[in-house]
């Protein structure tokens, strides 16, 4: 008897401690930003963009033609689901897509179906799209110094002004050669 409530005893503290180990964690990775929505995932989808602004998001899909082909003049497919108005689809806006959230790809001269993507909002940092195979393509970029398929980013702006201040971006990802997750936070 005296054994059997030893045991339990010894069973209940490491219960308690689990729950309270799990809960400090809970608290140091809880971020405002992860209780945004995710986006369902798709064979087409290659990233997603959220922001402090609201809970509407930015998707970025492979765009294919009926064989499973990057359409050359436009590769990526980029629209808003619109999270705060019923979650619909919406096309972004000429403005935004000049100058926030639209692309520019080039077609690579020396490997088939791939191309150098550029962020309209931030052509400094490369990302490239590559074809694995028909209907499936995958995003790269360096994620904090390490070759990263780009899985969503979200920005931090300071939204008192006429047009946005980026503040701060982070990426998250997952390293192509070991499958790890990659992250970076660029202050600015």
């Amino acid at each position: 008897m005296v054994q059997k409530r030893k045991i339990t005893l010894i069973k209940m503290k490491q219960i308690i401690t689990v729950l309270i180990i799990s809960f400090g964690l809970l608290l140091l990775s809880n971020s405002e930003h992860n209780e945004y929505p995710v986006p369902p995932k798709s064979e087409e989808m290659l990233f997603y963009i959220q922001r402090n602004h609201n809970k509407n998001t930015i998707i970025y899909d492979a765009n294919f033609d009926i064989n499973g082909n990057l359409i050359e003049n436009k590769p990526i497919d980029v629209y808003w689901i619109r999270y705060e108005e019923n979650g619909q689809r919406m096309e972004l806006r000429s403005i935004e897509k000049l100058f926030a959230y639209g692309v520019k790809c080039s077609k690579s001269d020396t490997l088939e179906n791939n191309y150098k993507v550029e962020l309209v909002a931030d052509e400094k940092r490369s990302f490239w799209l590559k074809q694995e195979v028909p209907f499936k393509a995958t995003i790269y970029t360096l994620i904090n110094k390490k070759l990263s398929q780009l899985d969503h980013l979200y920005i931090n702006a300071d939204n008192s002004g006429i047009w946005p201040k980026v503040e701060s971006i982070e990426l998250f990802g997952r390293n192509k050669a070991t499958g790890e997750r990659t992250y970076e936070k660029i202050n600015y």
